[in-house]
Parts: structure tokens; C-alpha cells; sequence
């Protein structure tokens, strides 16, 4: 156990950058979805309005659970996978970033539309319709970043310097984007079985 959290605050002492850099990313692509939504015209606000009620009235008439968590699911192991292949390549680091702040403006850009569409009923399903499966889904991309762009470090880092050999490093790796997958996998079931009943309510 005291191995464990050796290890743990190591990690966070070398990775504190790592994290900050990722986190940041997520922070500015979330400022950027508010103000994407907030900058809309109006014609373009008003098509996305009709867009999501037609969404609605579909969502109203033939929703299936199992196949909303099977798409979570898909997506989100989706997003994890091209995060843990960005990690394998040397290149890699600059295209997961982008993925974080990608993820940051999409949620930013939806809790701002449910907040202007539906005010304060928009602010309750963002509450507990978004917010739910993200708890699981977020730290799982942001742990998922850093340890992709730790791994990428280690490759730039070339062989004179590595002072962990590359098969014990990779299934470290592996093994902790397996994990992940596991937190993705819950976001999903709540995603696919407990926020649609908020938006049923709420809707």
C-alpha cells in the first residue's frame, strides 16, 4: 500500500506540467463552446433549435435504451482508443490536445444551448442529464491524455534514457487505457439508461 502511494505522488510530482497542460486544454475548449453557442446568429440558433426539437420528438417516440448506451459506449471507447494509438506515435501529443479541447467545446457548447433554450430547465437536465455520465467519462479522457502523452515522452526520450524497459512501460500503458475503458464503459450505461429519464422529465 505505501508502495502504491509512493508511486502515486511520484507520478503526480514528475506529471504536475502534464496535467496542468491538459486540463487547460479541456478549460479553454469549454470557454470556447459558451461562447460559440453565445455567438450563434440568429437563423443559425433558430435551425439548431428546430434541429433539436425534431431530436426530441424522434428521441420521444422511439428510444431504446440499450442502443443508446451500446452508441455512448462505442463513442466513447472511440475517442479512448485514437487518444491511446496518439500515444504510440511521436507525433501524437499536438492531436490529443486537440481531442480534450474538442471535448471541452462540445460540452460547453451543449450546457450553454440547454441553458439558453430551456433556462432553467435546461440548467437542471444539464445537472442531471449531462453532468452524470461525464464524472465518469472526463477524468477518464484527462487521465487518458496525460498517461497517452507520458507514453509519447517516453519514446522522444530515446533509448539511452529509458530507465524502464519498453515491454514493462507499454503494458503499464495498455493496462491503464483498459481501466479507462472500464470508467468509459459506466459513463455509458448512465448515459443509456439514467439521463434519458431526466430528459424525458425536463424536456
Amino acid at each position: 500500500m505505501e508502495r502504491i502511494k509512493l508511486m502515486i505522488i511520484r507520478h503526480f510530482y514528475v506529471s504536475w506540467w502534464v496535467y496542468l497542460l491538459v486540463g487547460s486544454c479541456f478549460i479553454v475548449g469549454l470557454f470556447f463552446g459558451f461562447l460559440g453557442m453565445s455567438s450563434l446568429e440568429q437563423n443559425q440558433t433558430s435551425s439548431l433549435r428546430q434541429l433539436f426539437e425534431e431530436a426530441l420528438m424522434d428521441f420521444e417516440e422511439n428510444f431504446n435504451f440499450s442502443v443508446s448506451a451500446r452508441q455512448a459506449l462505442v463513442k466513447n471507447i472511440l475517442n479512448l482508443g485514437k487518444i491511446f494509438l496518439m500515444g504510440l506515435t511521436i507525433i501524437g501529443l499536438p492531436l490529443v490536445l486537440i481531442i480534450i479541447f474538442t471535448r471541452g467545446f462540445v460540452l460547453g457548447f451543449t450546457i450553454e444551448f440547454l441553458l439558453q433554450e430551456k433556462a432553467w430547465r435546461g440548467g437542471v437536465m444539464a445537472l442531471l442529464a449531462v453532468l452524470p455520465p461525464n464524472l465518469l467519462s472526463l477524468p477518464a479522457y484527462l487521465l487518458g491524455a496525460v498517461i497517452a502523452i507520458n507514453f509519447s515522452l517516453y519514446l522522444i526520450r530515446g533509448h539511452g534514457q529509458r530507465s524502464i524497459k519498453m515491454s514493462q512501460c507499454f503494458m503499464e500503458y495498455l493496462l491503464a487505457m483498459f481501466c479507462l475503458g472500464i470508467l468509459m464503459l459506466g459513463s455509458a450505461l448512465i448515459e443509456g439508461y439514467f439521463s434519458p429519464i431526466f430528459i424525458k422529465l425536463f424536456q
